[in-house]
Order: C-alpha cells, then structure tokens, then sequence
C-alpha cells in the first residue's frame, strides 16, 4: 500500500512515517505499557475516548508550530 502512495507523498512525509514490519518491532520504539497486549504490550485495558480526553487536559497548554495540541 505505501508503495503505491509513497510517489505522491513529499520528501519530508516520507522521512516522518515509518511502518513496522512486526508488532514485536514496536517494542523497540514505545514501551510495553502504551501497546495493547494484542500487540505484544502490557496495556490490557483502555478505552480511546477516555485516552483522548486525558490528552487533551495534558497537553492543551502546548503548541505545535503556534497551533493549540488538539486530539479531536
């Protein structure tokens, strides 16, 4: 799939994404404990809208490139 979109994609989005090739790859870039444990970690429970929401109340105050950090 990236394959065929990577063409159309700039220099710099090419440098920022990066797909595993593994889920056991993942472990060598975020710890056990933010990866659910179908995908080899330790988070057993969470829940995306109550993940989002504690996000937002942390990282309101920052900004990135002068916009407000907004997980929507």
């Amino acid at each position: 799939m990236l394959t065929l979109f990577k063409p159309f994609m700039s220099e710099v989005l090419r440098r920022i994404l990066y797909f595993h090739s593994s889920t056991e790859e993942l472990l060598n870039y975020f710890p056990p404990a933010v990866i659910p444990t179908k995908y080899g970690g330790t988070l057993s429970d969470y829940y995306m809208a109550d993940w989002l929401k504690k996000a937002n109340e942390q990282h309101e105050g920052f900004t990135v490139k002068g916009q407000k950090n907004i997980f929507l």
